[in-house]
Parts: C-alpha cells; structure tokens; sequence
C-alpha cells in the first residue's frame, strides 16, 4: 500500500477538493430562490432537489482531510504548527473581513458587537463561514489519537468509526423516521429533535458527525485498490444511482420538514451535513473520482489554493452579488454555476497573487 507524503498528490483527490469548493462557492453565492409555499412549480422542486447535493460541499473537504492525513506519517510538531497556523489564520481573515462584511452591510452595529462577532467568528445577518475552520481544528486536536488507534489497531478503528456514525448520522436518521411516523401516529409530537442517546453520545453537539467524515476518508483508502478493481462502467452506474436516490430521499425529507413540520424552508445543505444521504452522497462522488486521472493544471491550482479561496470568496459575493441581482434575468441555476466558478477562478488567482508576496504568502 502507498504510503503518502507531504509531496504525493492524487489527481482525483484534486478534483474532489476543487468539487468541494465549488459547491461551497454555489451555496453561498446562491443567486435563485426556493419558495416552496406560495411556488409550487416543477422548477421550484427542481432547484431544491439540485440544492441537496451542495451538502456535500464541506463534508467532502473532511473526507479528504483524513484519506490524505490519516494515511501520511504523523510529524507531530509540524502538526502542532499547522494546527495553531489555522486559528491564526482566522482570526486575521476575521479582523480584516467582517468590519467590511459589516460596512456592506450598511446596516447600524455597535463597536461592541463587531467585536462578539470576531470573537464568536460569525456576524449575526450572515452564516458562520468559519465554522468549518473551527471543526478542523477540533479534528486536528484529537488527531495524534486517532492516528495511533488508526495505525496500530485497524480493526478498533473501525468500531469506533461506526459508533461515531451511528451516535450521530444514525440518531438523526431515527429522528427523522420519528418525525415521518408522527404524521400518522397521534402518541409522537411532530418535531425532529427527539433527544435520543443523550446520556451516553460522546460525540452530542455540533461537530461530532465530522469525524465521520474524516475518519471514512482515510478507510476508504484502504479498499481503494478494491474499488478500482471494479469495472469503471459498474462504479459509475452504482455511484451516480446512489446520488440520484441520495438526493431524492434527502429532497424528501426537506419537503416533509418544510410542509409540515417547521413550516418554513428547511435548509437541505446545512441540515444535510448530518444526514446520512450526505455521508452516502460524499462516499458516491470519491468513487466516481477514482476514474480521474488527468493532471489539469487549473484544478491542481484551485486544489492547492482552497483555503485561500474559502477565506475570501465570501468577501467577493458580497461585493458582487448585489449588482447581479439587480439583472433579474441572471438570477437562475444556470448563471450560478458559471457565477461561482468565476468567484472560484478569480480567488484562486488572488491567492496565486498573495503567495508572490513575502509577507502575505503565508495568509492564504
């Protein structure tokens, strides 16, 4: 088996990063509307049926992280460093960005809550943009650990992968069963918040469900040789179906919540992070990755440039979006896609810019 280095690069590991930051790039740039109330148009259904699939967008960058980090000789101080690099990292980009995220706001805030709001990493009329950041840092503390459980005892590894996954995307899953009963049982209450396990679920909160993720990247690579044994037509066929019905099952269980549960939409990507349709979803699109084998160097670039590009992409929407939301003709899918990828593009060459500088080349 390969063991990889800081210098080993997989083309298809390029493509799922790249693939990763797009979809993020979508989601936050979105440039169309969802109304599942007042439009009830085949449309309408079609672009939250597309957005289910943007859930994979963040949980694809876990994934990665442990395939490539879990299967890498552990230098434990550079990992210190690279830990302590991220918060760093944060902090500055929330300095510098959200007092401008703040004046494009042009809405009135107190010195004092632009302060909360950097400590807190988020701005109270926008999402969290560093939450992922933040996740990252948590896998990383625990890293050592599961580096050494990973290296000297696969097998109880696994255990406590699949523990991991039943504490979390199970528990949601059996909620969301739950909640679809309630529909027809009058002894349920309607809600998806069932508190099940609460007791004894380590991993209760808001970052336990990616550990999943990391931790299935790096047994995934274990069987990759397996999986490319599998005839290309059968991975893709498998793969590209699991996503189609993914994606339904997840549309589903967004129109269920929506309709008759929260009555308002119910966001598909952020919930879905924790579904295990995402999980499924997120394993379906490296198995599809494993036929790319092209070294192209726009994606190589935009893979080597992703947390730049994570960093400011938001900073670029802000100051753009608005002028294109003025020509209502380009506020559909199609001009979002080709929106993005240009957001995706021009970070990319601003941060290739960041890195010619000395003293800016370690910010991106």
């Amino acid at each position: 088996m390969l063991i990889k280095n800081d210098k080993t690069r997989f083309e298809h590991i390029d493509l799922l990063k790249t693939i990763a930051i797009f979809f993020v790039v979508v989601f936050h740039g979105s440039l169309y509307s969802v109304d599942l109330f007042s439009d009830k148009t085949v449309s309408n259904r079609i672009l939250y049926y597309f957005n289910t699939i943007l859930s994979t967008g963040v949980p694809l960058f876990f994934f990665v992280n442990g395939y490539l980090l879990l299967n890498r000789p552990l230098d434990l101080k550079k990992h210190i460093r690279k830990t302590t690099k991220l918060i760093v990292l944060v902090v500055f980009w929330a300095l510098i960005l959200m007092p401008i995220y703040v004046l494009l706001a042009r809405e009135p805030f107190s010195i004092r809550t632009i302060v909360m709001s950097i400590l807190n990493m988020s701005i109270p009329w926008a999402m969290n943009i560093y939450w992922f950041v933040g996740a990252l840092v948590c896998i990383y503390i625990f890293f050592p650990a599961l580096k050494a459980l990973f290296d000297m005892n696969k097998r109880a590894f696994m255990i406590f992968t699949v523990a991991c996954a039943f504490l979390t995307f199970g528990v949601v899953l059996i909620n969301q069963l739950l909640g679809i009963l309630s529909t027809v049982s009058r002894n349920l209450p309607s809600t998806i918040n069932y508190p099940l396990f609460t007791m004894f679920n380590p991993f209760f909160g808001n970052y336990g469900y990616t550990l999943v993720y990391f931790c299935a990247g790096g047994i995934f690579f274990e069987y990759e040789d397996s999986l490319i044994a599998i005839s290309k037509g059968e991975r893709t066929a498998a793969s590209a179906t699991g996503i189609l019905l993914s994606c339904f099952l997840l549309f589903v269980i967004g129109l269920y919540y929506s309709i008759r549960i929260d009555e308002e939409i119910w966001d598909v990507v952020w919930n879905g992070y924790q579904s295990v349709f995402t999980l499924i979803n997120v394993i379906c699109i490296y198995v599809l990755s494993l036929s790319f084998q092209k070294d192209i160097p726009l994606i190589r670039e935009i893979s080597r440039n992703t947390l730049g590009i994570y960093f400011i992409h938001e900073l670029l929407i802000r100051s753009t979006r608005p002028w294109i939301f003025e020509i209502s003709f380009l506020c559909n899918l199609p001009f979002n896609l080709v929106y993005a990828a240009l957001i995706v593009i021009l970070c990319m060459l601003l941060c290739l810019g960041l890195k010619k500088i000395p003293v800016l080349r370690n910010l991106v």
